[in-house]
């Protein structure tokens, strides 16, 4: 049980600072490209972070929520200072890089869940809680 614990903290660590990382894919991106391959981008990028934090988990896309929403925290808070300093365009224009950050968050842990289940991997010790 301690052990389990010790290894979703970790990775709700990990999570917080590829979110953090995110924010600068989407700055690094959005400036050379645009917008949408912005979002495109952070959506791809944490797709992949999330499928490699929940690897061989069979519940992934039900259990690793505390993983999912450090991966989001970071683009969320940024989101809500957006929200009260920024003017109403660019909120509207920047502001869906959170919608795209979850899905890709959550297609992660689908994806994750789905190749454990397909392997026949076998159940972790949080999915067995």
């Amino acid at each position: 049980m301690r052990k389990a614990l010790v290894v979703v903290l970790l990775k709700v660590l990990v999570g917080v600072l590829l979110g953090v990382f995110s924010f600068l894919v989407a700055m690094f991106v959005g400036g050379a490209a645009g917008t949408l391959p912005a979002f495109i981008a952070v959506a791809a990028f944490l797709f992949g972070c999330q499928f490699l934090l929940s690897w061989g988990h069979v519940d992934a896309h039900r259990k690793d929520w505390p993983v999912m929403l450090a991966l989001a925290a970071p683009l969320l808070v940024l989101t809500f200072m957006m929200v009260l300093v920024e003017r109403l365009e660019t909120v509207l224009d920047q502001g869906p890089v959170l919608l795209f950050a979850c899905a890709g968050i959550y297609a992660g842990a689908v994806t994750a869940s789905r190749m454990a289940r397909r392997t026949g991997a076998p159940l972790s010790p949080r999915a067995r809680q």
